[in-house]
This record gives structure tokens, C-alpha cells and sequence, in this order.
């Protein structure tokens, strides 16, 4: 056997890359609706109206109470465990980062973030008024067919 057809049956029978197993990267493109918020200045009548839309690296958060749309640039580190997101609020001062967790699991997002870009970035899933801590649960809108 010639070291060429030896090296090719070697490696087509060589066991894929662990990679392989692991689920693909997290889909945020799309809109989400708040389902619950905990930590500082929490409305439980606002959740359910509230809603984000994702793309490119845009988020745009819509209120019943604002005539207009809050946005922001984010970054998103799924490498990281917790995953990381940094959120650049379009509004306020230029250099202000929300520093954040985020998981995705099928149509469920969980977001905990320094309110007010105040504070480190949190290590858990769980707000925290004192600390001014805010976890928001989204559910993903689905398409109509």
C-alpha cells in the first residue's frame, strides 16, 4: 500500500472532531417578548408588551410607554460559559458598555445585565435590586406560516 492510500484510509476512518457534538451557536436574530423581569425598576405590567428585535448585531427594544425605540450595538462571546454579551446603547455617553450574561435554549433567552450599565458583569442568572442587577426572560415571537 503506497503512503498516500495509506494516509486516506487512515483518515477517512479517523473519528470526527469532537466539535461535532456540541449544538450550533445560539440564534438571536429575530423578535422576543419579555416574559418576566427581576432586579431594579421592574414593571410586571410592562412584561409581555415589551419587545426586542435582534439583527447584525442591532438590538431595538420597543415599550408601550415610549413613542420610540431604544437602540443598541451588541457583542456576543458564546465561547465564554456563561456566554457574554456587551450592549452599546446608542443613546447616552459614547463609551458606556452594559456588561452582560446571556443564554439561548431553543425559544427561551435569559439576559442579566448591570442595570444602567452600572456594576460588573454578573456571574449568575438572578437579579438583584441592591446591586441593581436586572434578569429578563424572553420568549422567541414565532413567524406566522
Amino acid at each position: 500500500m503506497t503512503p498516500l492510500v495509506l494516509g486516506l484510509a487512515l483518515a477517512v476512518a479517523a473519528p470526527a472532531p469532537k466539535t461535532a457534538d456540541e449544538p450550533p451557536p445560539a440564534k438571536l436574530d429575530g423578535e422576543w417578548v419579555v416574559e418576566s423581569m427581576d432586579g431594579p425598576k421592574t414593571d410586571a405590567a410592562g412584561t409581555g408588551a415589551i419587545t426586542a428585535r435582534f439583527t447584525d448585531g442591532k438590538v431595538s427594544i420597543k415599550e408601550p410607554k415610549r413613542d420610540k425605540a431604544e437602540e443598541a450595538a451588541y457583542t456576543v462571546d458564546l465561547t465564554k460559559k456563561p456566554a457574554t454579551i456587551d450592549i452599546r446603547p446608542d443613546q447616552g455617553p459614547k463609551d458606556q458598555v452594559i456588561l452582560g450574561i446571556i443564554e439561548v435554549k431553543g425559544d427561551t433567552m435569559k439576559l442579566c445585565f448591570a442595570h444602567g450599565g452600572m456594576g460588573d458583569r454578573p456571574t449568575e442568572f438572578k437579579g438583584d435590586p441592591e446591586k441593581g442587577v436586572m434578569f429578563i426572560t424572553l420568549k422567541r415571537v414565532k413567524a406566522d406560516k
